[in-house]
């Protein structure tokens, strides 16, 4: 054990997460030797396409769409993987369930994952993005949702972290029902377009992905509105094993499975002094 003494701000929180979500909070990986490990989403995908399902489907859709503007997100980063049926999935359902007793706690692990990436590791950004974020923006509950309309408790948690980078907050809002598996700039808009605010480099923060489709119409929207660059920051990567294991066979399942907790930058994907 490091001696707190000699050890960072930022070293004692990164140690504080491992001590309370390392056994549940496993790490993401982009790529894999046997190629099954989509670049995009970190989610599953056969070895012959480059893409997974999801993520081919959505790159067609904006390539289709590219005349009118609409462009996916530059970088996206993930903090785990949440397994269905297992803690971390459970983390994110019921961090924003008022009725679920362990929404407190819940909320807890949600601060930590925000605050080792928006707070310890938030410098990195620029590394990989060549520049720092110029406004940022949560990701609201769209109409097909029961917390459709109501505020978005990932903004409430992750707003003290981000009020401190001195960036605009942008205020998106929920417009249409959204289509499974469809990209749509109208699912979203901009509230704060009166505001001129500055789109050079906009950070979208979302809970979870499951096929992407959501955080990249909001994407869309915001390209439509002259966003030149786009990062985009998910606390988890939902994923089925069942799912897995019955499209594309037992051993990539099980190597999802084994996967553990990585001790590493969310953004530049290694280990590094902070």
């Amino acid at each position: 054990m490091s001696d707190p003494r000699q050890t960072s701000t930022g070293r004692q929180l990164e140690l504080a997460k491992i001590e309370r979500m390392g056994s549940y909070a496993r790490g993401v990986i982009y790529h894999s030797k046997f190629g099954h490990v989509c670049p995009v989403c970190a989610g599953p995908k056969k070895t012959e396409y480059e893409l997974c399902i999801a993520c081919a489907g959505e790159a067609q859709q904006a390539f289709a769409l590219r005349m009118d503007g609409v462009a996916l997100a530059d970088i996206v980063r993930f903090g785990h993987y949440a397994y269905k049926g297992e803690q971390m999935y459970r983390v994110m359902q019921g961090y924003k369930n008022a009725d679920d007793p362990s929404a407190s706690e819940y909320q807890k692990d949600i601060k930590y994952i925000a605050a080792d990436a928006l707070t310890v590791h938030y410098p990195c950004i620029a590394k990989i993005a060549g520049g720092m974020p110029t406004a940022w923006a949560t990701i609201p509950s769209t109409r097909s949702s029961p917390n459709y309309g109501k505020p978005h408790i990932l903004t409430k948690l992750v707003t003290p972290f981000m009020a401190r980078k001195g960036i605009q907050k942008l205020q998106l809002q929920a417009n249409a029902e959204k289509t499974h598996n469809h990209i749509d700039p109208r699912v979203f808009s901009l509230a704060t377009e009166s505001q001129q605010p500055d789109l050079a480099h906009v950070l979208l923060i979302e809970d979870s992905w499951t096929t992407g489709a959501t955080v990249q119409s909001a994407a869309a929207m915001l390209r439509r509105h002259g966003a030149a660059y786009i990062t985009v920051y998910c606390m988890s990567r939902i994923i089925d094993l069942d799912w897995i294991e019955c499209n594309l066979g037992s051993k990539v399942a099980e190597g999802f499975r084994r996967l553990s907790y990585k001790d590493q930058c969310p953004w530049r994907l290694c280990r590094h002094p902070v």
